[in-house]
């Protein structure tokens, strides 16, 4: 094998969980080391994958009656700040939910100032513990929506002309609110279906980052 390998720096593991652990070799990318390429390479369990493994175990062990889930305190106007910042995407804008406090607050990613940098290490420091990125609103969901919602269209003709333009083409989804706006109760009626589609997604959303949330 070449020097690489024996030149690469090692650590040890200091878990108290498990004596063992401390059989393990491993360095600042591998939790685990289970070989060497014939280059000298190491491969095994990443850092990433390791963690990201135990945090799947600390989900199944809230579920199953162990440690309860954090208790997110939010107002309806909180809430909703959080669902438009799910529901809203903008080039070079990401949205981050403090947890402590159920506060919305936003990063600029290109063209960043002072205060946009600030905040980034601010964010960086309380990452996956006191601020979560809010994730943003798909396509395939928007779209969902459209489908489930033209079902409950009673209109057969209306109903008709939504299934055609959701059958494809192009800007579907402005086609799709032009055919509503014919009728303003229809169209308030498809926001409000919306609005409510993203409050269960924002909500499955905090359950998988392990927070309840509960409304004042």
């Amino acid at each position: 094998m070449s020097g690489f390998m024996h030149g690469r720096k090692k650590k040890k593991r200091t878990d108290p969980k498990s004596e063992s652990a401390e059989l393990l070799e491993q360095d600042e990318n591998f939790y685990f080391i289970a070989g060497y390429t014939d280059w000298g390479f190491p491969y095994g369990i990443t850092w990433e994958e390791y963690e990201a493994e135990q945090r799947g175990e600390s989900r199944k062990t809230a579920a199953a009656g162990g440690e309860p889930m954090k208790e997110l305190k939010l107002t309806k106007q909180q809430l909703q700040e959080i669902v438009d910042a799910y529901d809203m995407y903008i080039e070079g804008i990401e949205s981050f939910l403090n947890i402590e406090t159920g506060e919305v607050v936003t990063l600029r990613t290109l063209d960043r100032g002072e205060e946009d940098e600030e905040l980034s290490e601010i964010i960086e420091e309380g990452f996956h513990e006191i601020y979560f990125r809010i994730p943003e609103r798909v396509s395939d969901e928007g779209y969902a929506d459209m489908m489930d919602f033209a079902a409950t269209i009673e209109d057969t003709k209306l109903h008709s002309k939504l299934m055609s333009i959701l059958s494809g083409g192009k800007r579907i989804f402005r086609r799709f609110k032009d055919a509503l706006s014919s009728d303003s109760e229809q169209l308030e009626r498809y926001y409000r279906f919306v609005e409510e589609q993203n409050r269960k997604r924002v909500s499955d959303w905090l359950e998988s980052i392990e927070v309840k949330l509960i409304l004042e």
